[in-house]
């Protein structure tokens, strides 16, 4: 905001609009003022005079003029110097009281009396209409209505709009199905007929004071419907961002989520919807003053004034002049259209101008090549090999590979493959995190008819504290589904059942409100693409500010600013301090990546739940990424549950590995298990279709997985990977599914 004049001065159509309403809201403003004379007051002998503003031998003058006709009323301009009368600035005249409680007798210009007679010649900048009143003066009183009743309606509608297409588009279901139907029985009929009819079944017959909040009530029930269904889509969409997801998971009730996070985002529609709206509504008040059912004598307004004055073709013909107002009312709407254009540019976050950035020093440089070299050890480090240990021959199972015997492990989490319809396996004795029997359904329209997406069947497992737990598997698998449900973060329209214990609590029985003291405090959460993770247009020392509020609201924007440049610093941010300020935009996918790691750290979480955090990251970031959070694995204790596609990186930085297919566990083991010995035949396949470090593609075909992604909503009996598999049996597609017990347990 405070570099929004130095914007737009670099456009000069929204500098100029700026001036002209600036002028207009002054005059409106200072009404008694800037007029020489009230609306009402009538000079008898000058009906239809011409504008008398002339540059003279004295400055600017009121030139006096003869009637030669008062049938025709034509005027002649009376010769002479001593026939001009100077105009002088704050002069005397009709006595007013300004905002309605100074009084004062001060006017912008006038004349001065006449020596001799003591008469004021009056000033007229754009002529008197039939009763000689002065139209520069109507003009500037009738802005008071007309702009007001804009500014009003339009005030009242944009936040019926918001409200109500706030709610319809970020709850859904019956409130939305209720808010559109409304939208669309006033959309149906035309703007301009439904405010006839409602004003028309009014009295005709009413004070101006009335006429006024009738207008402005009527105005406002008809112009929200079409801004609220915009809202309503853009809301649904932006509903679904991460950062909106990151909001629920810091605990911040919805109202706040809607106001503060998400119409923010629509802010360059919200002022193209306003500036348009408001020469909208000044043109709707126009015309029903003009048709007679709008403000009427003695209250003034820009319709009146068109309808009084613009009462015949042959009065255009004659004067003019009485055209002013059509002019002035186009003048105020063309400035308010350049000046929306201008500020949607200006408030939209991917254009906004910033400063340039500074030249990278050679300090720079070698800091980078530092921080690359703290990553990779790191790498090395957050293997699943213990140090000291020596690392294992690695070999590539394939799918032609004949799948081998599974020893039986003590582990609890290891005793028991997640197989369809399998009764939720026991809780592990002090198991960091246990999930049992988890099941998580989808109801989502399709057609006239619901359809249940099952995309979680059954899944069950458990790490201990300080533990990387791996999740792989193609997409559709259920991988995200599965940890969203830890922090009870789906949709409405989705069903949880089963259990998860988180230290000994069971979190599927807890409430919103007891589940906020779970979310971001104990249990993090960083999404795929870092750059939707974000508000964009919050810098990035206002969201850990806000975060950090959650938790301690007494801290101030110093402590808070301390802490995070604590945190930036630990995940290898250079030059913390002096990023604060800057937008999400500016920073790169990694970095992103590890503000996204520190904001999650911020209120001291347990479990890290890290969704496909390297996808959208190139080889050299996703090691970086990947040898950050071994070392936070070390030096914070943190737990750590990373989904990926990518099995070799799974491999190289969890203890353990859960390889998920159709909504169910299809095989889990340690990370050595799952790399040299796997068992199921579709990790097989993920394995033998991962690309191999000095391949060629002419020595060696990758191998691809035939068919499609098992279809959710109309999940197999049996094994879900058979349609694809070249091992299947008639048992592995049968509901009861005993070759996948007796082979894979």
């Amino acid at each position: 905001m405070k570099r929004l004049f130095q914007y737009l001065k670099t456009r000069p159509l929204a500098l100029i609009s700026v001036l002209v309403l600036l002028i207009l809201y002054l005059f409106m403003i200072f009404a008694p003022f800037v007029a020489p004379y009230t609306p009402t007051h009538s000079f008898e002998e000058d009906t239809f005079h011409p504008s008398n503003i002339e540059l003279g031998s004295k400055g600017i003058v009121a030139r006096e003029y003869r009637v030669l006709s008062q049938i025709t009323w034509r005027y002649a301009k009376v010769r002479g110097s001593e026939f001009h009368h100077k105009i002088h600035f704050f002069v005397k005249g009709e006595e007013y009281r300004l905002f309605g409680l100074i009084p004062s007798s001060r006017h912008l210009f006038g004349t001065l009396p006449d020596e001799n007679t003591g008469e004021i010649y009056p000033v007229f900048i754009f002529g008197a209409d039939n009763l000689g009143r002065d139209l520069f003066s109507r003009m500037v009183y009738g802005s008071r209505i007309s702009l007001t009743i804009g500014f009003v309606a339009s005030a009242i509608s944009l936040l019926l709009a918001i409200l109500f297409g706030g709610i319809a588009g970020y709850y859904g279901g019956k409130p939305d199905w209720f808010v559109m139907r409304i939208c669309e029985f006033l959309m149906l009929i035309p703007g301009l007929y439904l405010i006839l009819f409602l004003r028309s079944i009014l009295n005709t017959k009413m004070d101006s004071g009335t006429a006024y909040m009738i207008i402005t009530v009527i105005l406002s029930l008809v112009g929200w419907p079409g801004t609220a269904r915009t809202l309503r889509g853009m809301v649904h969409s932006i509903k679904r961002e991460e950062f909106v997801l990151d909001a629920g998971l810091e605990g911040i009730p919805s109202t706040v989520i809607i106001f503060v996070h998400i119409i923010p985002q629509i802010t360059s529609l919200l002022i193209v919807s306003t500036t348009l709206a408001i020469p909208g509504f000044i043109m709707s008040e126009t015309t029903l003053s003009y048709l007679g059912l709008g403000i009427s004598d003695p209250a003034v307004s820009w319709g009146s004034l068109i309808n009084r004055d613009i009462s015949t073709l042959s009065n255009l013909k004659n004067f003019p002049w009485l055209l002013s107002p059509v002019w002035l009312l186009l003048s105020v709407t063309l400035a308010f259209n350049f000046l929306g254009d201008a500020l949607r540019d200006y408030f939209d976050p991917y254009h906004v101008v910033f400063k340039t950035w500074k030249k990278k020093t050679e300090a720079d440089s070698h800091r980078c090549i530092r921080i690359f070299k703290w990553a990779f050890p790191s790498l090395r480090s957050g293997r699943a090999i213990r140090e000291g240990e020596k690392k294992p021959a690695r070999t590539r199972v394939d799918g032609s590979e004949t799948r081998k015997n599974f020893v039986q492990q003590n582990s609890c989490r290891d005793t028991m493959s997640q197989i369809p319809n399998a009764e939720s396996e026991p809780a592990c004795e002090g198991a960091f995190l246990s999930v049992q029997n988890l099941r998580v359904f989808f109801s989502v329209l399709r057609g006239s008819s619901y359809a249940t997406i099952q995309a979680v069947r059954g899944v069950s497992f458990s790490m201990e504290r300080g533990e990387i737990l791996g999740i792989v598997g193609e997409s559709g698998s259920g991988k995200s589904v599965t940890t969203t449900a830890i922090p009870a973060l789906h949709p409405s329209n989705a069903t949880v059942e089963g259990n998860i214990f988180f230290e000994g609590t069971e979190l599927t029985s807890l409430s919103q409100k007891q589940m906020r003291a779970y979310r971001g405090k104990k249990i993090g959460l960083i999404f795929q693409e870092p750059g939707r993770s974000f508000d964009p247009l919050q810098n990035i020392g206002s969201v850990f500010f806000e975060t950090f509020r959650n938790s301690y609201p007494q801290m101030s924007r110093e402590e808070a600013d301390k802490k995070t440049i604590a945190l930036l610093d630990e995940v290898g941010l250079p030059d913390p301090a002096s990023r604060l300020k800057n937008f999400p935009h500016q920073f790169s996918g990694g970095q992103l990546q590890r503000i996204s790691i520190a904001l999650s750290l911020a209120q001291g979480c347990e479990l890290l739940i890290a969704d496909e955090p390297t996808t959208a990251l190139d080889v050299t970031i996703q090691a970086q990424i990947v040898g950050l959070l071994a070392n936070l694995r070390k030096s914070r204790k943190l737990s750590i549950i990373f989904i990926s596609h990518n099995i070799d990186l799974v491999a190289s930085l969890c203890d353990n590995i859960i390889v998920m297919y159709g909504g169910l566990i299809m095989e889990k083991g340690s990370s050595e298990d799952i790399m040299n010995h796997a068992r199921h035949p579709y990790t097989q396949a993920l394995l033998a279709s991962s690309p191999r470090f000095g391949t060629h593609y002419s020595s060696q075909k990758l191998v691809a997985i035939p068919g499609r992604v098992t279809d959710p909503a109309h999940p197999e009996a049996g094994c879900p990977f058979a349609p694809r598999c070249q091992f299947a049996k008639e048992e592995c597609r049968k509901m009861e599914f005993e070759c996948y017990r007796s082979a894979f347990i």
